[in-house]
């Protein structure tokens, strides 16, 4: 039983690598050197494998090429390489023309802010006549004495026209400053003040 173990234990002798030359393996000694035949031989020999494969098989790099067809790979690889603007106007007319378009739309959007919009009140001390009392403008309404009439607004630089949408009459308010405004109406002037809400 013992010897049975042992034997399961034991390195049993590899004989694969047999059919190699050990001697070859063996480190060589200093003075051994090839005599100038055996360099000669050898040489040759692998020069006729490369010929012999360059024969059966000719790769790319070995056909000749003619300078020009190089040229105009290079050039058209370089070509597809080339992100300047000026080489690609189809790119650049449509990001100008999407810029154009995004301006024209915000400059259609755009409402010219109105500056009679909130309540007023009358100065007092300006009125030859009794004031008419508070009004608000809002965007589409004037709100007088208790009484809301449906309005449109004109915006000029010095004045906003405000048309009555029922009798079509238009009256200006002239912009006198930050937070007043001028009526005049028939001769008379009333100017008026800006609540703050």
């Amino acid at each position: 039983m013992f010897s049975k173990l042992i034997n399961l234990f034991k390195v049993k002798e590899d004989d694969t690598l047999n059919f190699i030359n050990q001697e070859a393996f063996q480190k060589p000694s200093k003075n051994h050197r090839f005599s100038q035949e055996e360099e000669d031989a050898f040489f040759e020999h692998l020069e006729k494998e490369d010929l012999a494969i360059q024969e059966e098989s000719p790769s790319p790099q070995t056909t000749p090429t003619s300078r020009e067809s190089t040229l105009k790979k290079m050039y058209a690889c370089m070509k597809e390489r080339d992100w300047n603007p000026k080489h690609h106007p189809k790119i650049l007319i449509g990001l100008s023309g999407t810029v154009l378009l995004a301006a024209f739309i915000a400059l259609m959007l755009h409402e010219t802010p109105n500056p009679l919009l909130g309540k007023w009140q009358p100065i007092k001390k300006t009125n030859i006549f009794a004031p008419t009392g508070e009004i608000e403008f809002r965007k589409d309404q004037l709100l007088a004495n208790g009484v809301t009439t449906p309005i449109e607004y004109t915006i000029e630089s010095q004045y906003v026209e405000v048309v009555d949408l029922n009798t079509k009459m238009r009256i200006p308010f002239y912009i006198t400053g930050d937070k007043t405004i001028e009526l005049n109406l028939l001769g008379v002037k009333t100017t008026y003040k800006k609540i703050d809400k």
